[in-house]
């Protein structure tokens, strides 16, 4: 279940009057009270009468005022569900159907809206969100009722001997002096560090600058081999296009005399394939006219004695003889024609190899830079040679823009400025690690500890050590928060609350470490369940350390739940700030880097206008 949309109508710390927030998957900050939003997601999802009476109404709002409120929500089925709820009227919950693109009824009644709901949805149970899902200041032991019941429990302190209690004291000092040295150098640290904000602000404007430069000469860097094929063609771009013009008109005349060679020698090999003429003395036309002129010829020479008309039939020897003539004059134009192809083939051979090498001249380097640019044609590597005066171009501008904001007087103050706090921050953190050590409490309680130290020295000690006092049940049937944590996770998730509790030791460590800054360095927890924080290599049971301390274990362990509990599906946590508003602002920064890593598997709502939040949420609303 992922939420899309939550509104609120004269509900107090939620939202305006007919107010709206969109929300998205992943890490949301809203802008609302904490326990107030806890409250109407809960009157939403686990809707019931008597909801209204729990929430507070927007300031100025009469009593019978309307009260409404509505929530979109993206259910484990993929279809998009809309609840509206007046409370005072009733409820409905609709269904978006895609076919029609409008929303259609599901359920009116209350419980039958919370079954779908959790059926169909997967809205997590009622307990499980309280336990699992969500983190308030309510549940922090410093606020816990029963936190008095619990340090009933606790064995009370004994009394130091007056030797141990003048040592002691004189450690205390030392601490103290530590103390003070180190929250004046913390003061000076957060003087520099909003000196260091406000410069911030100012560099800002040209922070992307640079990654703008970055990106840019990254495209350009991917036409690296567009680049190297426009050197070759030459500097000027103009130039370029000029060869690329005389290479396309160079192409054109190429085409056109390979064409003609290739109908030259088609016509040349037509010519050939019928071979070399036949010679005149193999034809028989040749010899029947010789011989028809030979015996016409002597015929009439025969027959001219007797008859004196005859010698006249001698003269047809003449076209007998002349066609033996038209065949053999009709072989030698054959062959002088055959003689002709052999001529006309050399001199396309030596036209064809003078095209061809002019052509190589001409366009060679034409070619190359097409296979450089991997182009197939000039249009192509024309529009490619375009992309890459346009990357050149959008370069040049982001660094004369880059160059215009390191030029800028104020930028270049203020990025001195910045040197210099930066500088000066190291030398403080350089003097606290020198003169303080590591981690020292704050001023306030070393100097508890002395008072009750000095009033304990200063009064009469008794005549002899009390018995320590057996437990009693602490009233009511109260449980410890850390302890009453794990038996509700346990409950949730299966097994015992020790299991529950190792399971989740690794990753409280963890946060507990962050969140201190490595003062606390582990959570255990034993066999029976009990908890136990590490400080200074020693552990020490959880309940017996400050209100503050108990707080940070308890988120820790209550952040772990959270983490696990949403990487096991679509789920979604709903956060107060209030539970981390006694954290410093490097252990709120660090908890808002976990929240937004956490969130990526399902959804976080969490109530807060803190800017260490909102800074690193995937959406504020």
């Amino acid at each position: 279940m992922i939420l899309l949309e939550l509104a609120a109508q004269g509900v107090r710390g939620v939202a305006p009057a007919g107010g709206r927030a969109t929300l998205r998957p992943g890490y949301n900050v809203v802008a609302a009270d904490g326990a107030a939003l806890r409250r109407l997601l809960e009157a939403m999802l686990y809707p019931a009468q008597g909801d209204a009476e729990a929430l507070p109404r927007g300031a100025g709002a009469p009593a019978g005022g309307p009260l409404r409120a509505g929530l979109t929500l993206v259910g484990n089925d993929r279809v998009t569900y809309r609840l509206v709820r007046d409370f005072a009227a009733g409820a409905i919950l609709q269904r978006f159907d895609a076919e029609k693109r409008s929303f259609a009824p599901v359920a009116q009644d209350l419980a039958a809206i919370g079954a779908f709901l959790q059926k169909a949805a997967g809205a997590p149970p009622a307990e499980r969100l309280s336990t699992l899902l969500s983190i308030s200041a309510a549940e922090l032991p410093s606020r816990h009722g029963g936190m008095s019941a619990v340090a009933a429990l606790a064995p009370a302190r004994q009394a130091l001997a007056p030797e141990q209690a003048r040592q002691r004291l004189a450690q205390l000092r030392d601490e103290l002096e530590k103390a003070k040295i180190a929250e004046r150098l913390q003061a000076q640290a957060d003087a520099l560090a909003a000196r260091a904000s406000r410069l911030d602000e100012t560099l800002r404007g040209g922070a992307k600058l640079p990654d703008g430069l970055a990106t840019a000469e990254a495209a350009r860097a991917e036409l690296a081999k567009t680049a190297e094929a426009a050197a070759l063609l030459g500097d000027d771009p103009a130039a370029r296009l000029a060869r690329l013009a005389r290479y396309e008109r160079a192409s054109g005349k190429h085409e056109q005399a390979v064409a003609k060679v290739a109908a030259e020698r088609e016509a040349l090999d037509g010519a050939e394939s019928r071979g070399a003429p036949v010679p005149f003395w193999q034809d028989p036309v040749f010899w029947g006219g010789v011989g028809a002129g030979v015996v016409v010829a002597l015929g009439g020479a025969l027959l001219a004695g007797g008859t004196p008309g005859a010698r006249y039939l001698a003269l047809l020897d003449i076209p007998a003889f002349g066609a033996s003539a038209w065949v053999a004059l009709r072989w030698v134009g054959a062959l002088e024609a055959w003689e002709r192809v052999a001529r006309r083939r050399r001199v396309v051979d030596d036209w064809e190899r003078k095209v061809e090498g002019q052509y190589e001249r001409d366009a060679a380097d034409v070619r190359v830079a097409l296979e450089l640019a991997a182009v197939r044609s000039v249009a192509e590597l024309r529009d490619a040679l375009g992309r890459l005066a346009d990357a050149d171009a959008v370069v040049a501008e982001w660094r004369r823009r880059l160059e215009e904001w390191q030029r800028d007087a104020q930028v270049r103050a203020a990025a001195q400025e910045r040197a210099k706090v930066e500088e000066e921050r190291r030398a403080i953190d350089a003097r606290l690690t020198e003169e303080v050590g590591g981690f020292v409490r704050d001023v306030r309680s070393v100097e508890q500890d002395i008072q009750r130290l000095e009033a304990e020295l200063a009064a009469t000690p008794p005549a002899a050590p009390a018995p320590t006092p057996c437990p009693t049940p602490v009233p009511g049937g109260t449980i410890e928060p850390l302890r009453g944590l794990l038996e509700r996770a346990a409950a949730e998730l299966g097994g015992s609350a020790a299991g529950v509790g190792r399971g989740l030791a690794q990753k409280a460590s963890q946060l507990a470490t962050g969140l201190t800054f490595q003062r606390i360095t582990a959570v255990q927890v034993d066999d029976r369940g009990g908890i136990h924080a590490v400080i200074g290599g020693r552990p020490a049971p959880a309940m017996t350390l400050a209100p503050a301390d108990r707080d940070l274990i308890f988120l820790s362990l209550k952040l772990a739940l959270v983490e696990q509990t949403l990487a096991s599906g679509k789920l979604v946590a709903v956060l107060d700030h209030e539970a981390f508003a006694a954290l410093s602002d490097g252990a709120r920064r660090f908890a808002a880097r976990y929240l937004k890593q956490i969130a990526r598997p399902g959804q976080i709502v969490h109530a807060t206008t803190d800017p260490a939040f909102r800074a690193a949420a995937d959406h504020a609303a």
